[in-house]
């Protein structure tokens, strides 16, 4: 281990994923930076984590393993690595992702090199039973002024692949998550807001779309909050980003009362756009598929 890098520690959330669990740890492992300490909270799990974990701490001294009394829930779960780090950076790492060996070293070289970064990322990957899926959104967030980042941040935040980035622990530290619908997406707000943000298009975390990630029904019975958040869940968002803003955000609270309400303003009603779009869109491809079935049983009759 050269002591002479900063440590860096990933942190790993995990419940009932022994099976992709691996994948996830070892991706940590293999990184080429090698002043890592990767940290797995266990959720209180009932299948094999708990001997899978204790067979990489036997292995490498890198690796820690908490196990929690009982499920804490995962809001919670995410908040217990963040609490336990001890590097200087830090990043999460879902436990059925994985991340390419380039990663972390890669973010720590340019959070280094420019103090005015506070968040830097690969891009995002998505699949579905090991099959890819999609490429998440690519976008940087270089302004000097902090009410731009945060707007423009609303305004194209989608898959929020940017949460698994790499971060100055002592800032991170500052941030409350919440356990609200889009509570990821108001994390990174705060970070946005403190500082610039990129991602690194020859990078990349690998995500698989399990599922807790398939609806927002399911969301919201992951997080155990209320059902009607899954009913209208861009006005909560919207919602629970302008309180951040205004009231309760830590990174927010030295800026001046009626700048916060502006921006919160404005943030709202770019969240309710954007959602208004998505839903338009996804009203449209229904159209669509209904009519090719109409235009198939028109003509198979």
């Amino acid at each position: 281990m050269d002591q002479k890098q900063p440590l860096v520690t990933i942190g790993i959330p995990s419940y009932n994923r022994e099976a992709l669990l691996k994948r996830a740890i070892d991706s940590a492992i293999k990184q080429d930076y090698r002043n890592v300490e990767i940290i797995v909270s266990d959720n209180a799990s009932t299948d094999g984590t708990g001997n899978l974990c204790r067979y990489y701490a036997s292995q490498d001294g890198r690796f820690k393993y908490i196990r929690q009394s009982k499920n804490l829930g995962p809001t919670a779960n995410f908040v217990e690595v963040l609490k336990n780090a001890s590097g200087q950076f830090f990043m999460w790492l879902g436990d059925d992702d994985w991340i390419d060996p380039a990663y972390v070293s890669s973010c720590v070289q340019l959070l280094i090199n420019d103090p005015t970064m506070v968040l830097v990322s690969g891009v995002s990957q998505y699949y579905r039973q090991g099959q890819k899926i999609y490429e998440g959104k690519v976008f940087n967030l270089l302004s000097a002024t902090w009410w731009r980042r945060v707007i423009v941040y609303y305004a194209k935040v989608a898959d929020n692949g940017m949460f698994y980035g790499l971060m100055k622990t002592a800032q991170i530290r500052k941030i409350k998550m919440t356990n609200t619908m889009g509570g990821d997406w108001h994390v990174i707000a705060n970070i946005v807001s403190m500082g610039k943000t990129t991602m690194i298009p020859e990078i990349s975390v690998h995500r698989e779309l399990g599922e807790h990630t398939t609806s927002y029904q399911a969301i919201t019975k992951s997080l155990g909050i209320a059902k009607i958040q899954a009913i209208l869940p861009m006005s909560s968002i919207a919602s629970s980003a302008w309180m951040d803003i205004v009231a309760k955000g830590q990174a927010y609270k030295s800026r001046p009362v009626w700048v916060r309400v502006m921006v919160g303003g404005a943030v709202f009603a770019v969240i309710i756009f954007n959602g208004g779009v998505g839903y338009l869109a996804a009203a449209i491809r229904r159209s669509l598929r209904s009519s090719k079935w109409l235009t198939r049983a028109f003509h198979a009759s």
